[in-house]
């Protein structure tokens, strides 16, 4: 096991999962627990949050139901996403909420309380009254969860500075359940986790932190504003100091292969052009050429004639390595169709234009402000365009394979069409890490074959 002094977790209002998986995967990357909310999945869409990554269990709730017509878009819904190879027990908590979900992570040192919320904006007494039942629930899941540290989580869509009605209601349950927000710790730097068009901006993104963890475990608090993030909520990061143990899992190795048909002319040449090198340079006795006996029982020429056929076979693999080009894995690209012709150029610009912006110190308003604001504009339209427009771009590339009669990317695009990962169940009665399900399953089998009564004199005469 690797032994580590922090836990890093992650909270991002995504507004839609289905199209920021590559970003989910980069949060991925270096987070242990992820909590998202606004990932506008239905009941049967959840699966897709355990595709995103397979190192990761996931539970998830549904912002909707599918009893009636859905109006609109899709909308609400939160979910957490935790490595699968934390050393501990990790327990998925039932709450009667399409706002609320929460886990408990149990091991010999601590119990941690996770919690992911997504609580309505202020407008109007509707939205209030809803407010102040999630609430009620979190209390509820608290009270429950007394033996834990809580961390509550989420875009809670209050602003700390605002002297409105849900920060105050906000602000009194905090005292009443003792819990801090981390937006008042020393250690957080957290600017703001929301903007509007870039214009307005605002910490509607928080952290509640039990009083152990708020005092004396709180290493950093901040926020990650990325050019690549398509939403208009901001991740915020929180750094705890608790120890914290990773079971090594083998990863899985990808070995490259020559790709012939990625093979271009000039590359044909010079693969030609090393294996005729290569060949020239191998040896061969005389006397194996001046024999002629078609029943040679010679050792000698035996092993001469196996020696040479191993040097032809070494002489092509070397030309190849060093002219042909490797495959890859798909997944490292993670790139939709078209996204070199219509995203690259506009991504490219849009960060020279953030990175200046910031090396500005960040203003709210001058041509500095408006060329990032425009330019941020134009990349996250192109990569909404290209995702909208994937299929009629694959299909347009098939047709031009095939009247190219290209047969080789031909099926290559076919294949990128039909490709889908099936979806898989990170958990199973609570249970999450390999073993426990593997447990899990060795017991209800036991169970199913002792639950009928037998004589054993009868079953050892069988």
């Amino acid at each position: 096991m690797e032994s580590h002094q922090l836990i890093k977790i992650a909270s991002y209002n995504c507004r839609g999962a289905l199209n920021k998986t590559e970003y989910l995967k980069t949060l991925l990357s270096t987070a242990d627990i992820l909590c998202i909310q606004e990932h506008w999945l239905s009941e049967l869409q959840l699966s897709f949050l355990g595709d995103i990554d397979d190192r990761f269990g996931y539970i998830g709730v549904s912002g909707f139901d599918r009893t009636g017509v859905l109006m609109g878009r899709p909308y609400g819904g939160c979910g957490i996403l935790w490595r699968s190879d934390i050393a501990c027990n990790v327990r998925v908590l039932k709450i009667d909420s399409r706002r609320i979900c929460g886990i408990r992570l149990e091991n010999r040192s601590w119990n941690l309380l996770i919690v992911c919320v997504y609580l309505p904006y202020e407008d109007g007494q509707l939205n209030t009254d809803v407010f102040i039942d999630q609430l009620a629930q979190l209390e509820t899941v608290i009270e429950q969860n007394l033996d834990c540290h809580s961390v509550i989580c989420g875009d809670f869509n209050v602003d700390f500075s605002r002297s409105w009605l849900h920060t105050a209601l906000l602000s009194s349950f905090c005292e009443n359940v003792n819990v801090k927000p981390v937006c008042h710790h020393p250690s957080c730097v957290i600017d703001y986790s929301y903007n509007f068009d870039m214009i307005r901006f605002q910490v509607l993104d928080h952290f509640l932190l039990s009083g152990v963890l708020y005092d004396k475990c709180v290493e950093r608090a901040y926020v990650v504003h990325d050019v690549d993030n398509l939403s208009d909520h901001d991740p915020i990061l929180l750094d705890i100091g608790l120890d914290i143990q990773h079971v090594g899992l083998s990863a899985k190795v990808y070995t490259p292969r020559p790709s012939w048909r990625k093979a271009s002319q000039t590359d044909l040449f010079n693969y030609s052009s090393a294996l005729s090198k290569e060949l020239s340079c191998l040896p061969l006795d005389s006397d194996v050429l001046v024999c002629h006996d078609m029943k040679c029982n010679d050792i000698l020429h035996f092993h001469a004639l196996s020696n040479y056929v191993k040097g032809i076979t070494d002489a092509c693999i070397t030309a190849c390595n060093n002219t042909i080009p490797f495959t890859s894995v798909v997944q490292q690209g993670g790139r939709i169709a078209g996204w070199s012709e219509y995203v690259q150029p506009l991504r490219d610009k849009s960060i020279f234009w953030h990175n200046l912006w910031k090396e500005n110190g960040r203003p709210h308003s001058g041509v500095v402000a408006d060329c990032m604001r425009r330019s941020r504009a134009a990349y996250h339209y192109a990569v909404r365009f290209v995702k909208k427009e994937e299929d009629n771009i694959r299909c347009e590339r098939i047709m031009n394979t095939a009247m190219l009669k290209d047969d080789t990317n031909f099926w290559s695009e076919v294949k990128k069409i039909r490709a889908k990962k099936p979806a898989r169940c990170g958990i199973v009665d609570s249970v999450s890490s390999d073993t426990g399900i593997a447990q899990l399953f060795a017991m209800r089998y036991k169970d199913l074959y002792t639950s009928v009564p037998f004589d054993n004199h009868e079953m050892a005469k069988l």
